[in-house]
């Protein structure tokens, strides 16, 4: 049992506190923006609510295309895993984790917010299942991608002695992290759409 933790907590030093630290910064700052964004619409609230309703209709009637479900589960995760090879990640992670929190807040927000209590319990059903998972996987690539992008500008710019970010102890939480999306891929698809279709019929989503 100590063996993979260790292989796991292999290369995570004092940097990884610091990049935790930028990208929690991030990920809340946009949350924070979503939710007072959403909270603000008033003009746009009637047809905001009525888009919500048609797509919990289409949920209700349909299964979600697979490709579609793999996509939106593995999109965040792929393109912070991405920009962790580069120097652009110093920017581009935390920005992909603001506009990611921006998302996430003001899509439960806008669920709340149309549909009181109600809309509570089908956000949870739509983000919260597999945001469980989905996030914390998130940050751990954010994490060691933004520490190995400041490695790499470090090296580009001269600046201290050249150390090597890309060890086997980040390819093993990059392959964990993508056990982990498997799971959430298999939840969003064949466990997601039958509970939101059930609450959908459930809770009468009134005018």
């Amino acid at each position: 049992m100590r063996k993979p933790i260790k292989r796991v907590l292999k290369g995570m030093d004092r940097s990884a506190a610091t990049a935790l630290a930028v990208l929690s910064a991030a990920f809340f700052g946009g949350g924070l923006l979503g939710c007072v964004l959403a909270a603000g619409m008033d003009s746009g609230g009637d047809s905001l609510a009525d888009y919500l309703r048609q797509f919990l209709s289409l949920a209700g009637e349909q299964a979600p295309p697979l490709a579609g479900v793999v996509w939106d589960s593995v999109r965040w995760p792929l393109l912070v895993f991405s920009l962790g090879f580069t120097t652009l990640g110093l920017l581009g992670i935390p920005l992909a984790f603001a506009v990611r929190g921006f998302l996430l807040s003001f899509s439960i927000a806008s669920f709340v917010r149309s549909f009181g209590e109600r809309g509570e319990i089908l956000a949870a059903l739509l983000f919260g299942v597999s945001g469980i998972l989905a996030t914390p996987v998130l940050f751990v690539l954010g994490v060691q991608g933004l520490t190995a992008s400041r490695c790499l500008a470090s090296r580009v710019l001269g600046d201290g002695r050249w150390i090597r970010p890309y060890d086997r102890g980040y390819f093993f939480r990059c392959g964990l992290c993508a056990a982990v999306l498997c799971v959430c891929i298999f939840l969003e698809y064949a466990l997601i759409p039958a509970l939101v279709r059930q609450a959908a019929q459930t809770i009468q989503l009134s005018a």
